[in-house]
């Protein structure tokens, strides 16, 4: 190694000149670092402490209100296209919520063998509850379906736990989704087409294979009674379980002002439109009863029409 002179170890005035400035921006680095010279004006050294911190990331959380064009259980974030409900739509969003305990759990969210989970159970819960505020009367009284909506599987597992609550409405004589333009919000609160009232039913088998409304002015054979609440029982049991009679006939001896009592089956008939199978696994207990008079039209409304107009006649 040359240690002897610039010249002779073979540098130019060039490189002599380079290593000169090298030495000196190192000595103006130094000075700035250890406070020995002066900073700008509105600089002090420090290159954190006016920085604001970054926001905190928020999961995706979906809007209270908001129509879509279709019924779905899970709602993931790339398919989410809520619309105004003024345009045509089948379903209507109403009600957004957040679960807790342990329908909050991670695995709250899997998929039973019915095809529920806890956490859909939970928010048929609370959206069952909503929804009758939000239409006016108990939401089972109209043509509606109800529909809890989770996180989709990726949100869920990133620790999204809201869920929403959806409202569509359904022809009662098919159960198939009816499109619609307007909002569902109060729907129920006066009479209106979406109430049930009177129907003309078609009956063969032991099943009601068509229901047409009519209006109660005109000749029908069946009149929405009321609704009866069925016990936690097994789902293929509730048809065939006699309970569900006692408790329809019970609710028209109520709702026409008839005694209820043994002779009960000789003045009235009685329809039942049962829950499906996905608002049964859901939670949802409420069976839609009616009067059903096969043979005799009835003619106006039979609300608290007495033992007069209904007297014992199928002995």
């Amino acid at each position: 190694m040359c240690a002897d002179s610039w010249r002779r170890c073979g540098g130019s005035e060039e490189g002599r000149l380079r290593l000169r400035w090298v030495a000196l921006a190192g000595a103006l680095t130094l000075s700035l670092m250890t406070g020995c010279g002066s900073l700008p004006y509105g600089i002090d050294g420090n290159l954190t402490d006016d920085w604001r911190p970054p926001p905190r990331p928020e999961s995706f959380r979906p809007a209270d209100t908001g129509c879509f064009d279709d019924l779905s259980p899970t709602a993931p974030l790339k398919s989410y296209a809520p619309f105004d409900c003024g345009q045509r739509h089948v379903a209507e969003a109403f009600y957004v919520g957040d679960l807790t305990g342990d329908a909050a759990a991670p695995d709250a969210g899997n998929r039973l063998a019915d095809g529920t989970s806890p956490a859909h159970v939970a928010a048929a819960r609370e959206c069952s509850r909503r929804a009758t505020s939000f239409v006016g009367a108990d939401w089972r009284t109209g043509q509606l379906r109800l529909q809890p909506v989770l996180p989709g599987p990726a949100g869920w597992h990133a620790g999204a736990r809201w869920f929403r609550c959806d409202l569509v409405q359904v022809d009662i004589g098919t159960d198939r989704l009816v499109s619609r333009t307007g909002s569902l919000r109060d729907a129920l609160k006066t009479a209106t087409p979406l109430s049930l009232t009177c129907f003309n039913p078609a009956v063969s088998g032991g099943r009601v294979r068509r229901m047409a409304a009519v209006s109660c002015a005109r000749e029908h054979h069946a009149e929405f009674a009321g609704l009866w609440t069925a016990p936690d029982i097994d789902f293929a049991k509730l048809s065939g379980d006699g309970r569900m009679a006692d408790g329809c006939r019970s609710t028209i001896a109520d709702y026409t002002g008839i005694p209820d009592d043994d002779d009960l089956r000789f003045r009235v008939g009685w329809l039942a439109f049962s829950l499906s199978r996905a608002e049964w696994d859901l939670g949802i207990r409420s069976v839609r009863c009616f009067l059903w008079l096969e043979d005799d039209p009835m003619t106006g409304s039979y609300r608290g029409a007495g033992p007069g107009r209904l007297p014992i006649t199928y002995a």
